[in-house]
């Protein structure tokens, strides 16, 4: 096994499914808001206003209504493991581990230079504790190295375990390359959101309604 820390890898998941409505819990509290602009200004200013936020002034999102969301949707602090299924810039698209179908999956999420393994193991921890009905198998791969395996988690029943030694010859599933024209639609009007705008609003409007009946019943959903 390669040292993670020493180039950039590319994230392979494979698990089981989840429900839609689960899909909608995961998507929104995986995103990093921060993230979410698109080059066009309108679905830009759609996505905010689902979200709540508020625009600032350099056409850009306010601060401090930008954290206001992340504290209102309970979006998990994630550097590393984010998703960016609702809007993306990205040449790739909007894409993330987990999909508004449900499927767990992923076989081309490039991970930035130097990840560190405790912090990439604390946020898989975040993502099992916050969803403990996740049920999936990560690795790093070195760019450098094709199919390369650098590090290995297993998430399960609400934790997150790092296999320090996996056996490189299983590799859940083969990397692969992203070109821009595999996402020519992403061109098109609205084409750098993810998902739909009724969609979006109905799960955003589900994480709302999971958050008030926690605070009025106390329950851990």
């Amino acid at each position: 096994m390669t040292d993670c820390t020493m180039c950039r890898r590319r994230l392979l998941v494979t698990g089981q499914p989840v429900t839609e409505q689960q899909a909608n819990d995961i998507l929104i509290r995986t995103a990093s808001l921060w993230l979410l602009h698109t080059t066009d200004r309108d679905p830009t200013g759609i996505v905010g206003q689902i979200l709540g936020i508020e625009p600032g002034n350099y056409a850009d999102w306010a601060p401090d209504s930008v954290r206001a969301a992340v504290d209102r949707l309970r979006c998990l602090d994630l550097q590393w493991l984010h998703t960016s299924r609702i809007a993306s810039s990205w040449a790739s698209g909007p894409q993330g581990w987990c999909d508004w179908s449900g499927t767990i999956r992923s076989s081309n999420l490039a991970i930035a230079k130097r990840p560190d393994v405790e912090a990439i193991t604390e946020e898989w921890q975040q993502i099992a504790e916050a969803f403990p009905y996740l049920d999936l198998t990560a690795q790093l791969v070195a760019d450098e190295t094709p199919g390369e395996l650098a590090a290995e988690w297993r998430v399960r029943d609400g934790r997150a375990e790092y296999t320090p030694d996996p056996d490189p010859a299983e590799l859940v599933t083969e990397p692969c390359e992203v070109h821009p024209l595999d996402h020519f639609d992403r061109f098109l009007p609205y084409g750098e959101l993810g998902v739909s705008v009724t969609r979006l609003r109905a799960a955003v409007a589900q994480v709302l309604r999971a958050d008030h009946d926690q605070i009025t019943t106390g329950s851990n959903r």
